[in-house]
């Protein structure tokens, strides 16, 4: 799985979000829309709510309101759920997790090449 830079993390967290509450909103409109229609079936059909859909036709609240309940608890958890699946990554080396700053693109504890130096931090190489 690749590794997302610091620098990049809230736009993956607003993407993220973004997705997650989208299918929160077809979770709670579809479940609305089940409950609605067994109703609607229910009081202007031929029989009260225990009335026969028909044969294989299941029960609009059964599966309405379980959909609507997920969809409100998406809802209000997302921000939260988004940073637990997003997290911030270390800002480290990947491999040994030396918390110092890479110089020249390699870790100084075990020498993993390829890192990228934090912006703004001098070179902790003596030019001499």
């Amino acid at each position: 799985m690749p590794r997302i830079r610091p620098g990049h993390v809230n736009a993956v967290r607003g993407v993220t979000l973004w997705v997650i509450r989208a299918i929160a909103a077809f979770f709670v409109l579809y479940g609305v829309y089940l409950i609605l229609a067994r109703f609607v079936f229910a009081f202007f059909g031929s029989g009260g709510l225990m009335v026969h859909m028909g044969v294989g036709a299941d029960h609009g609240i059964v599966r309405g309101l379980p959909m609507l309940l997920v969809g409100i608890v998406l809802v209000l958890t997302s921000k939260k759920l988004v940073r637990w699946i997003i997290a911030v990554p270390d800002e480290g080396c990947p491999r040994c997790r030396y918390a110092g700053t890479p110089s020249g693109g390699r870790c100084p504890e075990c020498g993993l090449e390829g890192l990228d130096p934090i912006a703004g931090e001098a070179s902790t190489r003596s030019t001499d």
